[in-house]
Parts: structure tokens; C-alpha cells; sequence
């Protein structure tokens, strides 16, 4: 591994440098981490749908882009998903992730992707475990 691929930047959801990432620039508005992002063809599992494992990793980050905005340090403990509906590629989506509750080092999360008129086309609950104290 070069020091590239070593840097923040090559996160596989957030980096910049990543030249196979999905590059999610997220905001925080209104206690929620905020991302746009519409899938491209690269991004397909069945025809014209988006692939679950990726859906799984918008919701993962947006979950983790929550923590980062408030300072905390953190893992994926674990992680629920409901797939409500099939999320469909070339279609803006937008990406939302809030804490739900804090309990000591576990903080329990929501992540949600909607797609057009704010359809919930899927749905997370995860825990996430502190790692390092708040910054």
C-alpha cells in the first residue's frame, strides 16, 4: 500500500482520491449528516437497481459522517437494514444519518436513503463503539 492509499482521502465512500469511490460530500443540517448522490451503472446489482452492498456502505457513512461532525471517534458496532424498496440507478437520492441515543462508549444510529418526493428506499439502525474520547 502506497501513502496514498493510506491518506483519509482514499476513503472508499468519502475520499476524493479514491478513483473507484463513490466520493459522498456530506453537510450537517439540522442534526442530520446530509449527502446527494445518484448511482451510475457501475453501481448496479440487478438491472437497473442499485446493488445492496452498496446501499448498505451510503448508509454506513452517513451514520459514520454524523459521529465525525460531532467529534467522535468510532467503529461500526453492528448494522440493521431494511430494503424498502428497490433503489434505482440515475435517480438523485439523498442520504441522512442522526444519532438516535447515547449510551456511554455505544452510540445507536439511524441512516436513510430517499429517493424522489422522500421515499424511504432504505433504512438502517446501527450501533457504533467509541473509540477514542470526543475530540
Amino acid at each position: 500500500m502506497n501513502e496514498e492509499e493510506k491518506s483519509p482521502n482514499y476513503c472508499f465512500a468519502c475520499g476524493k482520491d479514491n478513483p473507484y469511490g463513490l466520493k459522498l460530500e456530506f453537510s450537517y443540517i439540522n442534526d442530520e449528516a446530509v449527502a446527494e448522490f445518484t448511482a451510475r451503472p457501475e453501481h448496479q446489482g440487478y438491472n437497473g437497481v442499485m446493488h445492496g452492498g452498496l446501499i448498505a456502505t451510503l448508509l454506513d457513512e452517513a451514520m459514520a459522517q454524523w459521529l465525525s461532525f460531532n467529534g467522535v471517534r468510532a467503529v461500526t458496532a453492528e448494522m440493521s437494514i431494511k430494503f424498502k424498496k428497490p433503489v434505482p440507478i440515475g435517480v438523485p437520492l439523498t442520504v441522512k444519518g442522526k444519532m438516535i441515543y447515547k449510551k456511554r462508549k455505544i452510540y445507536e444510529m439511524e441512516g436513510y436513503v430517499f429517493g424522489p418526493e422522500e421515499q424511504i428506499l432504505a433504512f438502517a439502525v446501527a450501533k457504533f463503539w467509541q473509540t477514542e474520547g470526543e475530540k
